[in-house]
């Protein structure tokens, strides 16, 4: 169990806020792993690193504001220097080697870990194509979008898909799930999936990956966040 002192805050979209935190010294992670935060009853709630490693040790993340949930009220309204009990990370959701296309998809701030290991990649970029299909209601919800769009990744396509969106989104519309068949029929099946989000939005991917579109099984790889 380590201290967490909080060193910046901004808010990402209405009900998004993120939080950078710096854990002390001896910290590390790799890119797609999570953190506990506890309360001061000693409640905890899971988060994955929104960040790839930084020399300063620091590292963000990205709350959404849960109606009636303490821990994330409590992080929407916790000030500058405020510390919390934090334990070291950990997790499996981790790339493997990067040695076929990638496919990422998400849904919501299960974006997270992917930004992280988006931002690794960076350090050393592959050749080989890396998507990410990312799914939210509106284009208020669009997380880390400019950033995204600018991604210094020569392989990488952004390709966000809106469930509600407007008369003057352009984009894709309609649940990520509908997207997955046309990207790996440009992409193939030997590749690698990763899913994020939401326990029926993860079951229904990891699914349709396997079971349907051929997709070796050991090369689609899910974390669920509720």
């Amino acid at each position: 169990m380590r201290t967490a002192r909080l060193v910046r805050a901004r808010s990402l979209t209405p009900g998004v806020r993120e939080l950078t935190f710096d854990p002390g010294p001896g910290h590390s992670f790799v890119p797609g792993q999570w953190v506990n935060l506890f309360d001061a009853a000693g409640d905890k709630r899971s988060y994955s690193i929104a960040s790839a490693p930084r020399a300063d040790g620091t590292f963000d993340l990205a709350v959404t504001h849960v109606l009636h949930g303490p821990m994330s009220t409590l992080l929407h309204a916790l000030p500058i220097g405020a510390e919390l009990r934090m334990a070291d990370a950990q997790g499996f959701f981790v790339m493997d080697p990067v040695v076929r296309p990638v496919l990422m998809v998400a849904t919501g701030t299960g974006l997270a870990p992917f930004r992280a290991m988006l931002q690794h990649l960076v350090s050393t970029p592959p050749t080989v194509p890396i998507w990410l299909i990312a799914g939210h209601r509106t284009q208020a919800d669009l997380l880390y979008r400019d950033e995204l769009e600018a991604l210094p990744l020569r392989t990488f396509r952004y390709w966000p898909t809106l469930s509600r969106g407007g008369p003057t989104w352009r984009g894709s519309k309609g649940w990520v799930q509908a997207h997955v068949p046309p990207a790996l029929a440009a992409l193939g099946t030997d590749v690698d999936v990763y899913v994020c989000g939401l326990t029926h939005m993860v079951h229904a991917v990891r699914d349709l990956c396997r079971r349907e579109l051929g997709v070796p099984r050991k090369q689609v790889h899910a974390e669920k966040y509720d």
